[in-house]
């Protein structure tokens, strides 16, 4: 099976950090071992629309630095693997490397909005 690799970010390049939330990121990075990088505008603004856009573009794995209870269920649900970045504020192209030398953990399912994972639709973050 080919991995694709995906990262949520503010800008259309690998250079940057990851996106702070994640359905509201404006780009989409993918990265495949021997293409080149590609960058999907976030059309859709939300969660659901993101995993359904990285599962059309063939997304196996995503690297994220925080993500709530909502956006994970869409994850998984289009089979898509998570993994949590490591260290905070690397670069996509820091996180690719670690991830090529297995050095990601899987990210955990955030406790569901009446424990502790509340936000705005259950996104888990505090605006």
């Amino acid at each position: 099976m080919v991995t694709r690799l995906a990262f949520p970010l503010s800008h259309d390049r690998l250079d940057a950090p990851l996106s702070e939330h994640f359905g509201k990121c404006k780009w989409l990075g993918v990265l495949e071992a021997g293409a080149p990088p590609r960058f999907l505008r976030n059309e859709g603004l939300n969660g659901r629309w993101v995993a359904e856009a990285l599962a059309a573009a063939g997304v196996t794995d995503v690297v994220v630095g925080h993500l709530g209870g909502g956006a994970f269920r869409h994850l998984a649900e289009a089979g898509l693997r998570v993994w949590a970045a490591s260290p905070p504020g690397a670069t996509a192209t820091e996180l690719a490397e670690r991830f090529a030398a297995g050095a990601l953990a899987p990210m955990a399912a955030p406790p569901p909005p009446d424990q502790g994972g509340a936000g705005h639709g259950g996104c888990g973050c505090v605006h």
